[in-house]
């Protein structure tokens, strides 16, 4: 897996994530969504989801029929753009107006989500939405892998063997399901309560907003992680095996991040990437 995208707090957050190449927020914008077929959009919050029309306008441009066809939206491939079921409404909207400004129709659909509801988004891979704490209508995304493997009474078996028993349709293979990534939006520190499957994700993406004990009450009013939130839930965070930090504000650098995490979660900094550091 590889994720590419940006995020800084009140600016602009966007993820790509490799497999299957979904958009996770869409930020401002960013050019490198438009190879995404699907995005899935985490609340209103215009750092998060202003880029959509513009998102669905290059896909537009960059996947036109050829010329005689250009009038007919059906001939470009349909972007599904998933969100929290409340903001289907004011999403369409914001669409709408931008195709009114640019005189085309982006092909789309435009699907509203709750907590516990799944989307397939390639083989073998989906996404489940779950409850997130933000002051808007939210939510969080599990990307879920399914694999297949042989079950234990059969590994020993020669090929032709598993062979001759896949002709007879004997059952031979288990399926299995992880949580192979979570991203949790913009969120305050109910999170986890509220996505207890948190804990079974082997890489966790979660903000951490802000640090020091001037701002150690930001969090609460915003609905947002204070770096204090994280070392709280420190034997939460442990059961991850990576964690990648994001959402940091303007008033921080990533040196400071990077110290707290060294300081005070010793034994997790080897696991911890922050987005933009130069190995992250």
């Amino acid at each position: 897996m590889s994720i590419e995208g940006h995020s800084v707090a009140g600016e602009e957050t966007w993820f790509r994530i490799h497999p299957p190449g979904l958009a996770l927020d869409v930020g401002r914008g960013a050019p490198a969504l438009a190879g995404s077929r699907d995005l899935f959009i985490s609340h209103g919050h215009l750092d998060h989801a202003l880029g959509v029309p513009y998102v669905l306008s290059q896909r537009r441009l960059h996947h036109l029929a050829p010329p005689a066809a250009l009038d007919s939206p059906a001939s470009t491939p349909a972007t599904r753009v998933f969100c929290p079921r409340a903001i289907v409404a004011g999403l369409e909207a914001l669409v709408g107006a931008c195709e009114r400004l640019e005189g085309v129709e982006y092909p789309r659909q435009i699907v509203g989500l709750e907590p516990g509801d799944r989307v397939e988004v390639g083989r073998g891979l989906a996404i489940e939405a779950f409850a997130t704490d933000h002051i808007v209508p939210s939510l969080g995304f599990h990307l879920l892998r399914r694999r297949r493997r042989l079950a234990a009474e059969f590994r020993e078996l020669a090929g032709e063997d598993l062979a001759r028993l896949r002709a007879e349709r004997v059952e031979i293979e288990l399926e299995s399901e992880e949580i192979w990534l979570s991203y949790c939006g913009d969120t305050g520190p109910e999170i986890w309560r509220l996505a207890p499957r948190l804990a079974a994700s082997r890489l966790l993406m979660i903000e951490c907003t802000f640090l020091g004990e001037e701002a150690r009450q930001h969090g609460g009013v915003y609905k947002h992680l204070h770096f204090d939130d994280l070392v709280e839930h420190e034997e939460k965070l442990a059961r991850h095996e990576a964690i990648v930090l994001h959402h940091l504000s303007r008033r921080y650098t990533l040196g400071a991040l990077r110290r707290e995490v060294e300081t005070r979660l010793p034994r997790l900094a080897a696991r911890v990437h922050l987005l933009g550091e130069a190995d992250a």
